[in-house]
């Protein structure tokens, strides 16, 4: 099912925004010229992703530097305390959709 999360032009300028579909929280991110969008809740212990750093297309949870591919949920770096890495987990990635300059999310 599709969701509408923002104008194109309007997520471009922003380039992230946090959306909550259907009590899902959602980190929609604009990057080079394409719409991602990746669970907003960092799976070792639930932080918001969008509070977190973007680098490129890699997102940091602020909490415990966990890193992800915002394009594939891949970890780049596990979640850590010190020097002791936590279990961690990949984040869901939803699928976007660009139609008549808007964004839609498919739940």
């Amino acid at each position: 099912m599709l969701h509408f999360v923002a104008d194109y032009e309007v997520l471009r300028k922003e380039f992230k925004k946090r959306v909550v579909i259907d009590e899902l929280p959602v980190l929609v991110i604009f990057l080079d010229e394409k719409i991602y969008a990746i669970q907003d809740k960092c799976p070792h212990m639930g932080a918001s992703l969008a509070e977190g750093s973007l680098d490129s297309n890699v997102v940091q949870c602020k909490k415990h530097g966990a890193k992800f591919n915002i394009q594939t949920g891949t970890i780049v770096k596990k979640a850590q305390v010190g020097f002791i890495k936590l279990p961690t987990k990949k984040p869901v990635i939803f699928k976007t959709l660009i139609e008549n300059g808007k964004v839609y999310l498919e739940l």
